[in-house]
Formats: structure tokens, sequence, C-alpha cells
């Protein structure tokens, strides 16, 4: 009897370590390249800037920048959106370092600037999307796209 408990202490012990805690999610590596700040259209779609940035990290072209707030870690054993990395993204203009848009994104592409849930993207951003291609929580970069 007390080897079965034993064992049975074992496999739950094994389990409850079997789903990752969300340190532990497997991380994106880096592209091999990324094209900076460059107007490409490709398939109807307009980028005017592909970056990896680290948390900390600002960017601009002289027309608009981008910073990097926050690399957010997933809740551990979290689902859905509490499960998701994310990144938190100020907008600013570079001439007067005016901020013009916060926002917090995950992995996947957001429309901007049409209202929720990103009513304080104003149009004047100058961007209508913006795709996140990866977020890596332990090395605290994120790799993405902008959009006209």
């Amino acid at each position: 009897m007390w080897n079965l408990a034993l064992s049975l202490m074992s496999i739950l012990l094994m389990l409850s370590g079997a789903c990752c805690s969300a340190q532990e999610r497997e991380q994106p590596g880096p592209p091999k390249k990324v094209q900076g700040w460059k107007d490409s259209y490709s398939g109807g779609v307009h980028s005017i800037g592909e970056l990896l940035l680290h948390n900390g990290d600002s960017s601009d072209n002289g027309r608009i920048g981008v910073k990097v707030l926050d690399i957010i870690i997933p809740r551990s054993g979290a689902e859905g959106y509490a499960g998701m990395p994310k990144v938190v993204l100020r907008f600013y203009r570079p001439s007067d370092k005016q901020t013009l848009c916060e926002a917090t994104f995950t992995e996947g592409g957001t429309v901007m600037g049409t209202g929720p849930p990103y009513p304080h993207c104003k149009p004047e951003v100058g961007l209508s999307a913006i795709s996140v291609n990866a977020i890596n929580t332990k090395d605290l970069w994120v790799w993405f796209d902008l959009r006209k």
C-alpha cells in the first residue's frame, strides 16, 4: 500500500510540473534579418518598418517613434489573454517626444486608430495596424511590423 501511495504521489508531482509555466514557455528565436525603417509593399500591405526592440529601447524614422515600455510575462497556468505574452508600446512624435498612443499588444495583427479596443490610438499616429511577430519574455525583446 505504501508503494502505491508513493507511486501516486510521484505521478501527481510529475503531472503538476508537466504543464509549463509562463516563464518556461518555448521562447521564439530572433529573426535572421530585420528591415528596419523601410517602406515596402507586399500583397496590398504597406509596411513602414520592421523592428526588433528590447525592453526600454526606442526607434524612430523622423515622423513616428516607438518605445518598448514593458514586456509582460503571461500568468502561470492562465489561458486566453492572461496566458499570452504582451508588449506595452508607446508611439510618439520624434520632434517633441509627444506621446501619441500607449497600448498593450499580444502576438498577431492588430488594427489601430479605429476605436475599441485601442480608442486612444488616434489616426494622428499614422498607422493602420501593427503585426507583432514574436515576443521573447526571457531575453525581453519584441519583433513587429508597423503598417500604414
